[in-house]
């Protein structure tokens, strides 16, 4: 083949990729024409589009800001938590729940439902207080009235939650370093150099974290000993009723229940109970005991974002 009709042959290949591309970029025009003319004739997608990327650009910036943090291994210091009315204590460069809660994005529907369902005067029971943040909620939503009893048995939350509570000043939070659990078991063993309970928790649940990709840090050499307490006993010789039990506590609610159980069938007072559901922990059979304890006794019983919120009987109609 001569020269030019190799470079006739590549012209005509040229042009013919040119039309192809041509061809498949009409579409494109089109399909941005027709989204730019569906956002005139409704501008609430633009609305849309902007909560879009300010979700992304808020994502990023977290994403930017634990990395900092982490990379610098900052030490924990007091932030003021936007949305929250309050102060907290936070060891910032422990992860992005840490980073959350000091912008105030930490489980935003939690806060939502408590706000719905707590009243004033009420006396609420916290299992798992952690860092504090919804201990602290809880007590601006039962006020001077009410009562809140916090349990933390994990020693380095511990410490950042009483911090916290005395940092806020909330005079109607009593703060136990105290786990709960089957009446059986009197004490929970805990490294308190961990930055996770994980490596303990099994003592009360007899569930298997390891398997859900928990790396487990007990150490006995330094274990320390925290009580552990059937929340049923602990109410009936405080002589607490309580109109709310509030429970994050990582698989250990199930033993939490079977406790409470009497009280949950209407031997007494029927608590609403708020508790966070963990089934990657949860052995077969678990979640569906939880809620047939809860349907069967008179309650009803609604998930919301990984949340199981359970309301004692007809008059309880809240909507979340």
């Amino acid at each position: 083949m001569s020269i030019g009709g190799a470079e006739r042959m590549k012209g005509s290949g040229s042009m013919a990729e040119s039309e192809a591309t041509a061809d498949q970029s009409a579409p494109r025009e089109r399909t941005i024409i027709e989204k730019c003319l569906r956002r005139v004739k409704d501008p609430s997608i633009l609305w849309l589009d902007c909560r879009w990327t300010m979700t992304h650009v808020r994502d990023a910036y977290l994403a930017w800001y634990l990395a900092y943090h982490e990379r610098r291994q900052s030490p924990g210091r007091v932030f003021r938590i936007p949305r929250r009315r309050c102060k907290m204590w936070l060891p910032i460069s422990w992860g992005e729940t840490v980073v959350q809660r000091r912008f105030g994005l930490f489980e935003p529907w939690t806060f939502e439902i408590l706000e719905r369902v707590v009243k004033p005067g009420m006396v609420a029971i916290e299992l798992g207080a952690c860092y504090g943040e919804f201990t602290i909620h809880l007590s601006h939503l039962v006020g001077r009235e009410g009562r809140v009893h916090a349990f933390e048995p994990f020693p380095p939350y511990f410490s950042i939650a009483q911090r916290n509570v005395q940092l806020n000043r909330l005079h109607n939070v009593e703060l136990l370093n105290q786990a709960a659990g089957p009446a059986s078991l009197k004490e929970v063993v805990f490294n308190p150099e961990a930055i996770h309970p994980y490596a303990s928790l099994d003592q009360i649940s007899q569930m298997d974290y390891a398997s859900a990709g928990k790396v487990l840090e007990l150490s006995p050499a330094k274990a320390v000993r925290i009580a552990c307490v059937s929340l049923r006993q602990w109410l009936e010789r405080q002589r607490i009723t309580m109109d709310l039990l509030f429970m994050d506590i990582e698989g250990c609610e199930i033993e939490v229940l079977k406790d409470i159980e009497p009280l949950v069938r209407g031997q007494g007072k029927q608590p609403i109970v708020l508790l966070e559901h963990h089934h990657a922990f949860y052995r077969p059979g678990d979640y569906q005991w939880l809620e047939s304890l809860f349907r069967e006794s008179g309650y009803t019983v609604t998930r919301i974002v990984g949340h199981v919120l359970c309301l004692p009987g007809p008059t309880r109609t809240d909507k979340v």
